[in-house]
């Protein structure tokens, strides 16, 4: 990924990101920089600047406000260069299941489709995202897949745990309908449910 990508405001900065910055004005010079291990970078002439932790809009103020300190008549453009990798795992009943490298930009669905889906054996209406052993978020594919409802996807972070578990009731349904197809029901709906996702 590169500075081309745009990036979330909320984005939280970590350890290996690359961060570019572009001078302009009575100084002229781009710096790229990569977070450390520590959380900082080093910016010539300005010395280490803590960033690990805040979201790229916090890290472009505070980068910002410094360099107009330090330099008058200058100002500065903050990117993203090269984004960090994290390990996350995809488990249960996926079709590949295992540990995957992934884009510290990637998502619950980004992940499931980086292991090829769910098996048939597996719930869309169920998945879970574990973080440090606890159950953050249940997720339903229905409302991405039959609505494009992408408001309940959510970014991960180094060692996530996507969990597909087994397929929930089942219901066919057939005739003059625009999808018709086995769909799985969860919790109380109902017919009149089956019907509007068929």
């Amino acid at each position: 990924a590169s500075g081309n990508i745009p990036i979330p405001p909320d984005y939280i900065v970590g350890p290996n990101d690359g961060i570019r910055i572009i001078l302009f004005g009575n100084k002229n010079i781009t710096h790229k920089l990569v977070v450390s291990r520590n959380g900082d970078i080093f910016f010539p002439e300005i010395g280490p600047i803590m960033v690990s932790g805040l979201s790229f809009s916090e890290m472009e103020e505070v980068i910002q406000e410094l360099v107009s300190n330090k330099y008058i008549g200058t100002t500065s453009r903050v990117t993203m260069d090269k984004l960090r990798s994290i390990n996350i795992f995809v488990l249960g009943e996926a079709l590949q299941p295992g540990m995957y490298t992934v884009s510290s930009l990637s998502t619950l669905t980004n992940a499931i489709l980086k292991n090829g889906g769910v098996k048939m054996t597996g719930s869309l209406r169920n998945i879970e995202l574990k973080r440090q052993g606890a159950v953050i978020k249940k997720f339903d594919a229905y409302d991405l897949l039959l609505n494009g409802d992408t408001s309940d996807d959510m970014r991960l972070i180094e060692g996530d745990v996507v969990f597909i578990p087994p397929i929930g009731k089942t219901v066919g349904i057939d005739g003059e309908i625009n999808r018709p197809v086995i769909y799985e029901l969860s919790g109380d709906e109902t017919l009149s449910d089956l019907i509007g996702f068929a």
